[in-house]
């Protein structure tokens, strides 16, 4: 009952003086000087953003892209008109660069003039991205630059876009071009497979006769062996004819002197015309041979030229061919002479009155026969000759015979592998084909429109799911600016409100001690009262629970509330100043602005031993999260220190009062 009454006269006092009612109704108005006011100017500071001048530069040219004219800057400004995120001054460079010096704009942007012409080197060799250039006036207003730059992201977001859309109408219209192209070179791969199947029959022929050729070239080679080997045994038949053709030359000469001889007596002529009827028997049967054989070497080597129709064109063989004619023409005059002779030496054997005549004759036909047989040697010279060429000749043919047996070979091979390789080309064009068809059914399938396109510029969109959203910035920062706003309102109080002196001289350290924080404690809960009705009511803030957000205000004022009775109880004026050290700590370390992870390590160290950081943390649990668990939590630790201080104060006024009591008394008894 003591401390009720010692806090009525408190109260009392306090009405009484006019003065001190005054500063203490300013007092409760501080908390709202500091939180409501300044979160009212800054509650939501998107919704003017419509008022900051932005200057816009777009020199952007343009460019010729694929048949289509391309101007992104012109497109992006037109949208740009159409939205009322800032005040947009669409100016060239030289006006925008002078009102960004004269604090005329807070930002500029400007589109370059490559700008649409950098968009379109995606496919190039050389691709560049293109710059959107970006001028904060941060001198002016930090903030505003940090603002615009978010803008700016925004619209290279929306530029890139934009600018991917145009992409896509490209890839889309050689789509279209592709599936044409598809559907062509489907047609092109059937006629493939149908003249590679034409292809696979002729090949197949070949292979067939070059079979026979082949066989035919090594019956060729036999045959070419074999007339090798008869040009062997007709050579050497002509160097017979020639050594004979030689003997009867020399035979017919010494006929010759023989004939000459022959007027040297009348007995020699008789036993020489016996021996000549002999000889001439002999000789006539010899040319007559001689006659038969040279007339079958002429047809021989005609019906052979006639054979080789490539012989007949040969010198050589025709030099041959001339001498074996030449030859049957000696021989048949040597048998005509021959007859001659035989009919001279019949009429030698008829009567020596003929001998005159018969040798006369006879020298005619032995000079005729000297003549042939001189032919006869040449003849036999030139058909030697022949032989040997001829020889030669049927070498090489054997050997081109050879070599078409060979090549008839690996012709036949290849037109076998070929045949094989058609059949392939035959069944891989077939597919390729079906193949090519499909391609072309699938790619002429696609019909881009305005969604697939915007589908393809933008594949990925992202959602967001908020479970306990902040709608704006005065809420998310309410938390810290309460708790700033209580701190100072108790703080300032302690400079109107007297927290040591008593009104009355206190009965008891108790009374004392309970008389001021009744005090402090309405006061304290009229600021948070106040401060809690203007958020809600005037700023329109909204809050997870109001009857637990205001119990929450006033825990958080009376803590502070104790925390200041002690240090200006205990320490007077150094305790105001330690009170504004703690606000300068709890500033920086309650994580109201910055998480706490920001901060440096050692001020991260003072986090848990300041009210401010309980404090904080259980407004956004009760404004913002809903989190109740978490409300109660920081309001135990707030009341934890509340008690903490509320001990130390007691304590300091209790040991005060006795003090002075025992003070006193002493006094009274001296």
């Amino acid at each position: 009952m003591r401390a009720i009454r010692q806090f009525g006269n408190e109260v009392s006092a306090i009405f009484r003086n006019k003065k001190l009612l005054v500063q203490l109704t300013a007092i409760l108005m501080v908390p709202v000087l500091y939180s409501g006011l300044f979160l009212g100017a800054f509650w939501d500071p998107y919704e003017k953003m419509n008022e900051l001048p932005v200057a816009i530069v777009n020199a952007d040219r343009g460019v010729e892209y694929n048949g289509k004219q391309i101007d992104v800057g012109g497109q992006f400004t037109d949208k740009l008109k159409e939205n009322t995120t800032f005040q947009w001054h669409f100016v060239n460079k030289a006006t925008a660069e002078d009102g960004l010096r004269s604090n005329k704009y807070y930002m500029a942007i400007e589109i370059p003039e490559d700008f649409s012409a950098q968009t379109t080197t995606l496919t190039s060799d050389t691709p560049h991205p293109a710059v959107l250039r970006y001028l904060p006036n941060e001198s002016l207003n930090f903030l505003a630059g940090q603002i615009g730059d978010t803008a700016v992201k925004q619209m290279k977001q929306e530029l890139s876009s934009e600018v991917t859309k145009t992409y896509a109408r490209t890839v889309f219209d050689q789509f279209s071009e592709l599936a044409g192209g598809l559907e062509t070179a489907s047609g092109g791969a059937l006629e493939i497979a149908d003249g590679s199947l034409s292809a696979k029959d002729g090949a197949e022929q070949i292979a067939a006769q070059l079979h026979k050729l082949t066989e035919g070239a090594t019956s060729l080679q036999d045959g070419v062996h074999q007339l090798s080997g008869g040009s062997d045994k007709l050579r050497t038949g002509a160097a017979s004819l020639h050594d004979g053709s030689q003997s009867l030359s020399s035979g017919l000469g010494k006929l010759v002197q023989a004939g000459q001889q022959l007027n040297g007596g009348a007995a020699d002529a008789d036993a020489a015309a016996k021996q000549l009827a002999a000889g001439l028997k002999k000789s006539e049967q010899g040319a007559a041979a001689l006659q038969a054989g040279a007339s079958k070497l002429s047809e021989s080597l005609d019906n052979y030229a006639a054979a080789v129709p490539s012989l007949a064109e040969d010198p050589t063989f025709q030099q041959l061919v001339a001498a074996s004619k030449t030859l049957a023409a000696g021989a048949q005059s040597a048998a005509e002479g021959q007859q001659q002779l035989a009919a001279g030496s019949e009429a030698l054997s008829g009567g020596t009155g003929k001998l005159t005549q018969g040798i006369t004759k006879l020298q005619s036909g032995l000079t005729e026969a000297s003549s042939g047989s001189s032919r006869l040697v040449t003849g036999a010279d030139a058909l030697q000759k022949g032989t040997v060429q001829l020889k030669e000749g049927f070498g090489k043919l054997e050997n081109g015979a050879l070599k078409v047996q060979n090549g008839s070979a690996q012709l036949a091979t290849g037109a076998d592998k070929l045949t094989d390789g058609l059949t392939s080309l035959t069944a891989g064009s077939s597919k390729l084909s079906g193949k090519l068809g499909e391609a072309a059914e699938a790619t002429g399938s696609l019909k881009p429109d305005d969604k697939m396109i915007e589908m393809f510029a933008s594949p990925i969109a992202s959602e967001v799911q908020i479970d306990k959203e902040v709608p704006n910035y005065g809420t998310g920062f309410a938390p810290y600016f309460i708790s700033l706003g209580l701190f100072v309102g108790s703080l300032l109080l302690t400079i109107v409100f007297t927290i040591k002196e008593p009104a009355v001289k206190p009965s008891s350290g108790w009374s004392w001690f309970t008389s001021k924080l009744l005090v402090m404690t309405v006061i304290g809960l009229l600021q948070a009262a106040i401060v809690n009705a203007v958020l809600i009511y005037a700023l329109g803030m909204e809050v997870q629970h109001i009857g637990l957000f205001f119990l929450f205000s006033f825990i958080t004022s009376f803590c502070f509330m104790t925390l200041m009775q002690f240090l200006v109880s205990a320490f007077d004026l150094p305790g105001r100043f330690i009170a504004i050290v703690i606000l300068i700590f709890q500033l920086t370390t309650s994580a109201g602005t910055f998480p706490l992870e920001l901060i440096p390590d050692w001020m991260q160290a003072f986090h848990a031993w300041l009210p401010m950081s309980y404090s904080v943390f259980g407004f956004k649990a009760v404004i913002s999260s809903g989190d109740y668990s978490a409300m109660w939590h920081n309001a135990g630790a707030l009341l934890l220190f509340a008690g903490v201080f509320s001990v130390l104060s007691l304590a300091y006024l209790s040991f005060t009062h006795h003090r002075t009591v025992k003070q006193g008394k002493a006094a009274l008894t001296s």
